[in-house]
C-alpha cells in the first residue's frame, strides 16, 4: 500500500503576499526642511553648499552592494541599506529616506522604507534599484532557502535520524516520478515524488536542492510504493532558486536507523519564465457521482486545482467537445455528445448564445480575432460568426470530407483533417485521415485553394497550428480517429515537410497520445546568450503516472516543451513529458483547449438568441 500524508501548513516559506510599491514617494515640504536642517548640522559626507536634488551627470551608491541573506524554515532575514547621492563636485549627501526601491523579482522580498526582508518566497539573485528622481542606483540580493517540514507519519527527529544514519547502496528506492531531465516551467506550482521500495522502509526523505535552495520534506509510508507532494510555496521557492532543480529520495527504517537508501537523483530544468493562459478541458467522467464537463485552470494561479467551469451543474446535461477564443470571451460546447446540440457561451456570465436543440456542430475554432467561427458537420465546414455562433451562409471549400478545423493564429490559414474513407464517415471517426490546409483572406473574408501538407504514414487527424504560424501538430494513428490506443503525435512544416514523430513526448507506443495543441505564448529556456525558443505542447495520454496510475488506461493531460530549432539538429525536439498536477487523478480528461487569458466570472448576462434556425443556418 502508499499512503500520501495530509497537508501540513507549511514551515519553510509563507504566502505569497508581498507587493513592491511602485507609487514614487514625493517628499513634503516638511520632510524638506527636515532634510536641510540636518544637512546643515553637518551630518556624515554633507556639504551645505550643495543642491541636495540630482542634477544630470550625478549618480546614486547603494550600500552594500551585494547583501546575502538566508532564510531558514520561514524565518525572516533582513538588511538595511544606505543610499547617496554623489555629485558631480564629488561631494556625497544621503538620501536613504527620499528613494523609492523596486527588486527585479518582486517575490524575494520587499523594502519598508530602506530595510529589505526576506521571507522565503523566492530564492537566487535578484537586482534592487533604489530610484531618485533622473538618478538611480542598484544593488544585488541574493537569498538563500534552507527548510525542513517534518510531515504526517514522520517522527519528529526524523532529520536527526537521517543526519546520523550512513549510507548502504544496497537498499536504494527507485524514483518513478517526475522523470529525469523534464524540463518543467517555473510557476508549475506543484511536485509530486513518487518512488519504489523493496526494502521494507517507512521513513522518506524528499528533498529539492539547486545553488541557492536546500529543502527537505520527511514523511512516514509503508509499501513497495508511495508518493507524497512539496506545497506550492516550496515548489516555487526552489524553482526561483536557480535554473534547475536536484530531486531525490533517501529511505531508513525508524527501527534501525543507522543505515538509509538513497535513489539516484533526478534533475528538472526550468524554463526562464512563467507559462501564461489558461487551459479549458473536458473530464468525461468522475469520481463518485461528482459533476464532470469543462474545467479550467489559470496558469497566473499556479498550485490551484482546476475550477469547475461548464459541468453537469451548470448545463444540466452531458457537455462536451469544446474550443475557446483567444481572448478567453466565447467557448463553442456541445451538448449530449457527438452530432448533439450546440452553442456559443459567453464565458463570463456562462450564458448560451443558442438555446438547446437549435444549432448543431462538433468540432469548431475561432478565427485569431474572434469575428468567425469554423464550425464540422458531416464533413462540412460552416462558418459563423465568432459572437453568436449564427451560420453565415458560408462553407469553407475543402472539396471533400472535412472535420478537426484549427486557424493559425497568423489568421492566414485554416488546417483541417481530411477524411478518405467516404461519404457517411462520423466527424469523430474516420480512416485514411490526411491533413489539408486551405489559405484565408480575413479582410475579405475570402477562402484560397485546399492542399494536402500531410498524406501517408497512417490516419492522420486532430491538426493544430503553433503560436508563429510555422509548425503544424497532429495525430498519427493506425486506425480510427477516435480514442486510437496507436495514437502519436507528430510535427511537421507548415508545408508539410520535415514531418517527424515527437519519441519524448510520446514515450512509446499504444498510449493513447491524442488532441495535442500549442500553448499561445512562446517561452525561452536556457542560460543568458544561449536561450532557446520553446512552444508548450498539451495533449491527453493513457500512460502511467508514477506509482498512482500504473495499468489502468485512465486519460490525463501531460505537458512537454517543443523547441523549433532542434528540429534540423540530430535528437528530439521536446523533453520528457510531465503530468499537469491541477488534474483530478479519477477524471479522465481530454481536449484540452488554450486561451490567452482565464475570463473571470460573474459579469452581467448577455441576452441569449431565441430564434429558430433561419436560413442558411445548420439544423438537424
Amino acid at each position: 500500500m502508499s499512503m500520501r500524508p495530509s497537508p501540513a501548513p507549511s514551515t519553510i516559506v509563507r504566502p505569497f503576499t508581498y507587493v513592491v510599491p511602485e507609487a514614487r514617494r514625493r517628499r513634503a515640504p516638511l520632510a524638506l526642511a527636515v532634510a536641510l536642517v540636518l544637512a546643515a548640522c553637518g551630518g556624515p559626507g554633507s556639504d551645505d553648499s550643495e543642491d541636495p536634488d540630482p542634477q544630470p551627470g550625478e549618480s546614486l551608491e547603494v550600500t552594500p552592494s551585494l547583501a546575502r541573506l538566508e532564510v531558514v524554515n520561514g524565518i525572516e532575514a533582513t538588511q538595511a541599506f544606505t543610499v547617496t547621492l554623489v555629485k558631480l563636485s564629488g561631494a556625497r549627501i544621503d538620501v536613504t529616506d527620499r528613494v523609492r526601491w523596486t527588486l527585479g523579482d518582486p517575490l524575494i522580498g520587499s523594502f519598508a522604507g530602506a530595510l529589505f526582508t526576506a521571507r522565503g518566497g523566492s530564492a537566487g539573485i535578484s537586482t534592487a534599484t533604489a530610484t531618485l528622481d533622473i538618478v538611480d542606483g542598484s544593488a544585488s540580493i541574493e537569498v538563500f532557502v534552507r527548510g525542513v517540514r517534518v510531515g504526517t507519519g514522520a517522527p519528529p527527529n526524523a532529520p536527526d535520524l537521517f543526519a546520523t544514519a550512513t549510507l548502504d547502496p544496497a537498499q536504494s528506492p527507485v524514483i518513478a516520478y517526475p522523470p529525469d531531465q523534464a524540463i518543467v516551467p517555473r510557476n508549475l506550482g506543484d511536485l509530486e515524488m513518487h518512488w519504489r521500495d523493496a526494502f521494507g522502509h517507512d521513513l522518506y526523505e524528499m528533498s529539492m536542492v539547486n545553488d541557492h535552495v536546500d529543502l527537505k520534506v520527511y514523511v512516514g509510508a509503508t509499501g513497495a510504493t508511495g508518493w507524497s507532494s512539496f506545497l506550492t510555496g516550496e515548489w516555487y521557492a526552489a524553482s526561483m532558486g536557480g535554473r534547475q532543480l536536484t530531486v531525490n529520495v533517501r529511505a531508513m527504517r525508524v527501527a534501525s536507523p543507522a543505515t538509509f537508501g538513497a535513489a539516484t537523483p533526478r534533475v528538472l530544468k526550468l524554463t526562464n519564465n512563467d507559462l501564461e493562459g489558461g487551459l479549458y478541458y473536458w473530464a468525461a467522467t468522475s469520481a463518485m457521482g461528482a459533476p464532470y464537463g469543462i474545467f479550467r485552470h489559470d496558469f497566473g494561479n499556479p498550485g490551484q486545482p482546476a475550477e469547475p467551469f461548464y459541468t453537469t451543474t451548470e448545463a444540466g446535461r452531458c457537455v462536451a467537445c469544446h474550443a475557446l477564443s483567444r481572448n478567453g470571451e466565447r467557448m463553442t460546447i456541445v451538448w449530449d455528445g457527438g452530432n448533439g446540440s450546440s452553442t456559443v457561451l459567453d464565458v463570463a456570465s456562462q450564458t448560451p448564445m443558442i438555446p438547446h436543440n437549435q444549432q448543431f456542430w462538433n468540432f469548431a475554432a475561432y478565427s485569431p480575432d474572434g469575428a468567425r467561427l469554423v464550425t464540422s458537420r458531416q464533413g462540412t465546414l460552416t462558418v459563423r460568426d465568432g459572437v453568436t455562433g449564427l451560420a453565415t451562409g458560408v462553407t469553407v471549400p475543402t472539396g471533400a470530407f472535412a472535420s478537426h478545423p484549427d486557424f493559425s493564429p497568423l489568421g492566414n490559414l485554416l488546417v483541417y483533417a481530411r477524411s478518405t474513407s467516404g461519404a457517411g464517415a462520423d466527424d469523430w471517426h474516420f480512416t485514411g485521415g490526411e491533413i489539408a490546409a486551405i489559405p484565408f483572406d480575413p479582410a475579405a473574408g475570402t477562402w484560397g485553394t485546399p492542399t494536402t501538407i500531410i498524406t501517408g504514414g497512417g490516419n492522420n487527424y486532430y491538426p493544430s497550428v503553433s503560436p508563429d504560424g510555422q509548425w503544424v501538430l497532429f495525430n498519427r494513428s493506425t486506425e480510427d480517429a477516435y480514442d486510437d490506443g496507436s495514437a502519436e503525435l507528430w510535427v511537421a512544416r507548415i508545408d508539410g515537410s520535415g514531418a517527424r514523430k515527437l519519441d519524448l513526448a510520446n514515450v512509446g507506443p499504444g498510449l493513447t497520445n491524442s488532441w495535442a495543441r500549442w500553448a499561445p505564448f512562446r517561452s525561452n529556456f536556457g542560460p543568458d546568450g544561449a536561450t532557446e525558443d520553446l512552444f508548450w505542447i498539451t495533449w491527453s495520454t493513457k500512460r502511467d503516472f508514477g506509482v498512482r496510475l500504473v495499468g489502468v488506461s485512465k486519460p490525463q493531460l501531460w505537458m512537454s516543451p517543443f523547441f523549433p530549432g532542434r528540429v534540423a539538429a540530430a535528437g528530439d525536439p521536446t523533453a520528457p513529458a510531465f503530468r499537469l498536477p491541477f488534474q483530478d487523478i479519477l477524471s479522465n480528461n481530454h481536449i484540452a483547449q488554450w486561451t490567452e487569458v482565464v475570463v473571470p466570472i460573474g459579469r452581467m448576462q448577455l441576452t441569449p438568441l431565441r430564434a429558430e434556425p433561419g436560413p442558411g443556418q445548420a439544423g438537424r
